[in-house]
């Protein structure tokens, strides 16, 4: 099963060649006109990384697509490639939703393998990640093929064998790689221009072994911890090399201060923002972070709009015959981006962000955070929540879902059993502060730390993964 996971990601490297490959000017023409919407498609479910979680529906639009493009070369009839691509785009789109099922369903697998994959298992445990490999790839076809409880049963023996990989990759990668940096770093004295960076790999190095030994069951805290010692050692030899001019005199601290604002004024430059320091490094960075959260969410809402625009392609016929029909949905679209806005409005920046996912609308209040451990809404959120009835109120004729999710930090039960109580709490604190919002239409999930939208190897992304959504769904 191996070789067919190679072969199946060597397809999704042809299928990317195949985008951007030089064809003649009236082959190029013709190949828009006809592979636009399969494109289309091969983009959102290599997004949904279709290749991994539905890997026979995906094999399925692969070997129609090829046969595609070979026929466009061969200069065979339009209506035989327009046959194949449509067969293309319909697997592609069948893999997108059966990725939807491997989500719920193999969702412990799907994590596991996310934290191989970042301990770069493939590299560092080459054996255990490849037979991880084989058995996820059975469990996801099983699960195609609508057999359940088989997909299950490989898939816990895949998540067994990916958490090995993990385990061995973060000795061989962090651990081990990063004793040997600090032998090297200490027989160049990098102590004498950075012992403070020094010391901290150390003290890391450290703490990432005992948590090993502790936490045989919970790697994501050691894993992070080994991944920073790493980091630090790196960085302490480069801030030797760096600072070693300095010492000696062959830079002067004028033109270091100068060297050291240049990387925030290129990434400025390519916001197109002016990066100035008269003040500091407080403002340019600002101006920058918050040009890219801008960037971020746009970026979001695209992905959205691609989604929608799949889903209404498979309409537009019905529609077209149904001119009636089509005004009023178009009104009611309108309707429903007016009421977005409406919601947008109500928060600020830093208070909450507000998304579309389909015909639903996700309000994330940020501002609302948990002591650590605790469900307990504390008196200072209370502001921010009084914003969310208001944003409810917005969409009357709706069912509201209260997500909570966490960090990677913890036992996978111990972090579920959280994010329930959190949304819990504050499923408990709109009824009963919203009379006109039946317990009914208010259900509250917690997933746990299966579902980031942030790295969890930084401090900043376990904040943002440690968070309450608040699903609105009109009925």
């Amino acid at each position: 099963m191996t070789n067919s996971i190679n072969s199946l990601a060597g397809a999704v490297l042809v299928l990317t060649a195949m985008l951007f490959a030089p064809v003649a000017p009236a082959q190029q023409d013709l190949r828009a006109t006809l592979f636009t919407q399969t494109d289309d498609a091969l983009k959102a479910a290599n997004e949904a990384r279709a290749n991994i979680l539905a890997p026979k529906s995906y094999g399925e639009a692969v070997r129609y697509y090829q046969s595609a493009e070979q026929k466009l070369e061969r200069n065979r009839s339009i209506e035989s490639i327009t046959k194949d691509l449509d067969r293309a785009a319909q697997a592609l789109r069948q893999a997108v939703e059966n990725t939807r099922l491997a989500g719920v369903t193999l969702a412990s697998a799907i994590q596991a393998r996310n934290d191989a994959e970042a301990a770069n298992a493939a590299q560092y445990a080459t054996r255990l990640w490849s037979d991880a490999e084989d058995r996820f790839e059975s469990a996801a076809a099983k699960l195609e093929d609508g057999n359940v409880n088989s997909a299950r049963s490989r898939a816990d023996k895949a998540e067994a064998q990916y958490r090995e990989a993990e385990l061995a990759a973060i000795k061989a990668n962090y651990l081990d790689e990063t004793r040997r940096l600090l032998k090297e770093a200490k027989e160049d004295r990098v102590d004498r221009y950075a012992p403070n960076t020094l010391l901290k790999a150390e003290n890391l190095l450290s703490q990432a072994e005992k948590a090993l030994t502790e936490n045989r069951y919970d790697t994501d805290e050691p894993r992070s911890i080994a991944r920073q010692a790493k980091y630090e050692v790196k960085h302490a030899m480069y801030l030797a090399a760096t600072l070693k001019p300095v010492r000696d005199r062959d830079v002067s601290l004028e033109d270091y201060a100068l060297s050291t604002e240049q990387p925030i004024e290129r990434i400025a430059s390519a916001l197109d923002l002016v990066a100035e320091f008269d003040q500091g490094y407080d403002a340019p960075t600002g101006a920058v972070v918050a040009r890219i959260d801008t960037l971020l969410k746009d970026a979001y809402e695209l992905s959205e709009r691609r989604a929608q625009i799949l889903d209404l392609e498979t309409e537009i016929g019905q529609l077209e015959r149904k001119l009636g029909t089509q005004s009023a949905t178009l009104a009611s679209q309108e309707e429903r981006r007016k009421k977005f806005r409406q919601v947008e409005s109500l928060f600020g920046v830093a208070e909450a962000q507000v998304f579309t996912q389909g015909q639903n609308v996700l309000v994330r209040p940020i501002a609302l955070v948990f002591p650590s451990g605790s469900s307990q809404i504390e008196t200072q959120y209370f502001a921010i929540l009084r914003k969310v009835q208001d944003a409810i109120r917005v969409f009357p004729n709706s069912t509201i879902v209260v997500e909570g999710h966490t960090d990677s930090f913890g036992s996978d039960a111990t972090n579920l059993k959280l994010s329930e109580d959190r949304a819990n709490a504050v499923r408990t604190y709109l009824l009963a502060n919203m009379q006109d919002l039946s317990a009914d239409d208010l259900e509250a999930v917690g997933f746990g730390e299966s579902r980031p939208v942030a790295n969890n190897e930084t401090v900043d992304g376990r904040a943002k993964n440690r968070r309450i959504d608040l699903v609105i769904r009109p009925k």
